[in-house]
């Protein structure tokens, strides 16, 4: 058995969030490395298992492997799909836990915010709202790998990797449903005010 100190290696660098915002320039990378390992452990494994995780450490030159962790175009049922692989997924992740929490820091006093004199820290709610958007994208680029993984499922190289069902409908097996959510709006119409009244 490999000791964990061994295997935490960040599996994506400072590099790799290059047109994710503004990260590859302003970001504090010491906090995003943070982000990235508690994603890959807390968020990730949890939702793939820590199998694919694995091989994409021990066998990262294999073909297969390159393409889970770096997305691929592949045939599914006579038409061309593609998925951006488990990287991006990681990528979002991070990046929505960092955007979120990295204002603030643990100080000997507390947790503070983070200011200084040329800004004015996001309101919470902006951030919350940011942070979904890329907890969203990372859950969408995982239903597309999720898709790509069931139909390469019986792989000898990743064959007892797959954690998650794969039904036996489509080609992947994965039922991708993007359809736009109804939030029940409340509406009425529209009247003319009367100033006379």
């Amino acid at each position: 058995m490999t000791p964990l100190c061994n295997i935490e290696a960040n599996l994506i660098s400072k590099s790799d969030f290059e047109c994710i915002g503004q990260v590859a320039k302003h970001c504090d990378w010491e906090q995003l490395c943070v982000f990235i390992r508690e994603q890959t452990n807390l968020w990730l494994i949890p939702k793939i298992g820590y199998c694919l995780i694995s091989k994409i450490n021990s066998d990262p030159e294999n073909e297969l492997i390159k393409k889970i962790w770096c997305g691929s175009e592949y045939q599914c049922a006579g038409k061309l799909k593609v998925h951006f692989g488990l990287k991006r997924v990681i990528i979002h992740a991070s990046y929505a836990a960092y955007i979120f929490r990295h204002g603030y820091v643990d100080t000997a006093v507390g947790v503070v915010q983070k200011i200084n004199q040329d800004s004015v820290a996001a309101p919470i709610n902006e951030l919350k709202s940011i942070m979904n958007e890329h907890y969203k994208n990372a859950e969408i680029y995982l239903d597309m790998v999720k898709d790509y993984l069931c139909t390469v499922k019986d792989e000898e190289q990743i064959k007892d990797c797959i954690q998650f069902n794969c039904k036996n409908c489509g080609c992947g097996g994965i039922n991708n449903n993007n359809e736009i959510q109804n939030r029940n709006p409340i509406g009425r119409n529209i009247t003319k005010w009367n100033y006379d009244d």
